[in-house]
């Protein structure tokens, strides 16, 4: 996927599921939900890829860019990304590109496969050509990116 794709998708964020289908922006895949309860469904674009949207408002809430093989079902995106975001980031890289991050969390055990983590960074993108929405860099223990996710910063729900 090419990265003039990725940046339609993050300016997606806060269109409606059926927006989108009547658009062709998306396939009418079938969406699934993690948990049968989920209050939210998602769509996978390709491998590594994925779209998050609100169950009940319907709206694309988040996107999961996924770059570094984590657990050994974890599917690794291997497309172009918009500057200036690369398949291959540090924490440090991050840090100097970006600055001071919104919230931060820092390094945190999971259960396995998953292990220990590097956590996670999250910044604010141009209010002027991405008016609501956040990036969250997730680190691996070795403080590389291992996940994207791109989402509204106010998603009009609890």
């Amino acid at each position: 996927m090419s990265a003039t794709i990725i940046e339609d998708c993050i300016k997606a964020l806060g269109k409606t599921y059926e927006t989108l289908l009547s658009q062709s922006f998306i396939s009418s895949a079938e969406p699934w939900k993690t948990f049968h309860d989920d209050d939210e469904f998602s769509l996978k674009i390709e491998d590594g890829l994925s779209l998050t949207f609100h169950e009940t408002t319907r709206k694309l809430e988040s996107i999961f860019i996924t770059l570094v093989k984590t657990t050994p079902s974890t599917v690794v995106y291997k497309g172009e990304l918009p500057k200036p975001f690369a398949s291959k980031m540090s924490q440090t890289e991050v840090r100097t590109n970006f600055g001071e991050s919104m919230t931060s969390k820092g390094p945190v055990k999971m259960p396995l496969p998953m292990g220990m983590t590097g956590g996670w960074d999250s910044y604010r993108l141009d209010p002027i050509t991405h008016p609501n929405i956040k990036v969250v860099f997730h680190y691996t223990a070795e403080l590389t990116v291992s996940t994207l996710i791109f989402s509204l910063i106010d998603k009009g729900h609890d």
